[in-house]
């Protein structure tokens, strides 16, 4: 068995996204040993000297982002230079990350660490708060290292703490809750028990109705980002055309109001369907009566949105299938973007991150700076090309 075929037996979600220079990028499944759990970690690894790990890079999703720094550099470094294969490499990378992992916690104060009256205390706190809010779902871990909250299939994490004088309380780990303006829980914060349990409860209720707009809008349209929602994601993109989608966010404090719109795509279907949002008529018939979903409709001036492309479409147009960036020939950034440009050619329409698109045609000094702007030519056609200059 070759280091190709291993790969896709032993790390099934890391995927081949290019073979010059080969370049694997997916979810390494890690395990959190203190909190009985399954992490998912974002890594891409690119290996110009394969089979040999020589002049290798890798890069990892912020969900560890707490492990960087010297120690952490050094060992994947170690094991950069000592790996005999790409397997042996995530092997070893999967055991390192779930070692750092689990010292991090472990060194975190936590209920292990507490004297007999605060694990009473901590014990009394949770039951009066479990006959106090009934409608949330509480489960822990054995030790109760960890606590998660659930309502409605939303949920929190959270872990005790004690502070030097031996103070009690919680902290909050992660949440599938987005932010709301004035009403935001810090996870960087400790609280009590309740105050988190009040919290939670109170967000939950004030975004029903925000995740009931977006799940008709996943029900009833093709949806490309996020790929797979969460409650925190407040956006959807909507396809439209194979050269054309429409980027919604939903405001949480007003779900049924006119949402910010953003068109994607080739600048002739931009312009056209600017016009319509842009309209103030069209715009003051938004009716907050109805849902999000058919107001869109109406803005738009369509009956309903299309479905997912079929796969003779994709052969046909040679656009839809291939809706990777064609610059680093790969569908999400680090950042969870995805493509957003597309070539203004039609025979082209090759789709790129635009931040991608945008250092490309920045090696060429030749070309040309307007305003906020840059052109130059298509990688893929030649023919024209542009992009909104990043802000820094």
């Amino acid at each position: 068995m070759d280091d190709l075929e291993e790969m896709l037996k032993l790390y099934p979600e890391m995927i081949l996204i290019s073979r010059s220079p080969p370049t694997w990028k997916g979810l390494l499944s890690i395990k959190n040993g203190c909190i009985n759990c399954e992490m998912k970690v974002k890594v891409k690894l690119a290996a110009p000297s394969f089979p040999r790990l020589d002049n290798a890079s890798i890069h990892f999703g912020g969900s560890i982002a707490y492990l960087f720094g010297a120690r952490f550099k050094n060992l994947i470094d170690s094991i950069m230079k000592t790996s005999e294969s790409v397997p042996c490499f995530f092997q070893e990378l999967t055991e390192i990350i779930e070692n750092l992992v689990n010292e991090n916690q472990d060194r975190e104060n936590s209920i292990g660490s507490m004297d007999t009256t605060a694990r009473e205390k901590l014990l009394k706190e949770l039951d009066n708060v479990l006959s106090e809010y009934s409608c949330v779902d509480f489960s822990s871990t054995k030790n109760l290292n960890a606590i998660k909250l659930t309502m409605n299939d939303v949920s929190i994490i959270v872990k005790p703490v004690v502070n030097s004088v031996g103070k009690q309380s919680w902290k909050i780990c992660s949440s599938d809750l987005p932010e709301l303006p004035d009403f935001i829980i810090n996870e960087k914060k400790s609280w009590s028990l309740r105050e988190i349990g009040n919290m939670f409860q109170k967000q939950v209720d004030i975004l029903e109705d925000t995740w009931g707009q977006l799940r008709r809008i996943d029900n009833y349209c093709y949806v490309t980002d996020p790929v797979e929602p969460k409650p925190y994601h407040l956006y959807r993109r909507i396809y439209l055309s194979p050269s054309l989608s429409c980027l919604i966010t939903i405001n949480p404090l007003d779900p049924t109001g006119y949402p910010m719109i953003k068109l994607l795509g080739v600048q002739n279907e931009v312009d056209k369907f600017r016009n319509l949002i842009q309209d103030e008529g069209t715009i003051d018939s938004w009716d907050i009566e109805c849902s999000v979903y058919e107001n869109l409709l109406t803005l738009l001036k369509i009956d309903e949105f299309p479905g997912r492309p079929k796969s003779h479409e994709s052969i046909e147009e040679g656009v839809v299938g291939d809706e990777e960036c064609c610059i680093c020939f790969s569908m999400e950034l680090e950042d969870n973007s995805l493509p957003d440009e597309i070539c203004n050619n039609e025979k082209c329409r090759r789709h790129f991150h635009s931040i991608c698109l945008f250092q490309w045609l920045q090696e060429l000094v030749t070309n040309k700076i307007v305003f906020n702007k840059i052109f130059g030519s298509c990688p893929n056609c030649g023919e024209e090309a542009s992009c909104n200059i990043p802000s820094t």
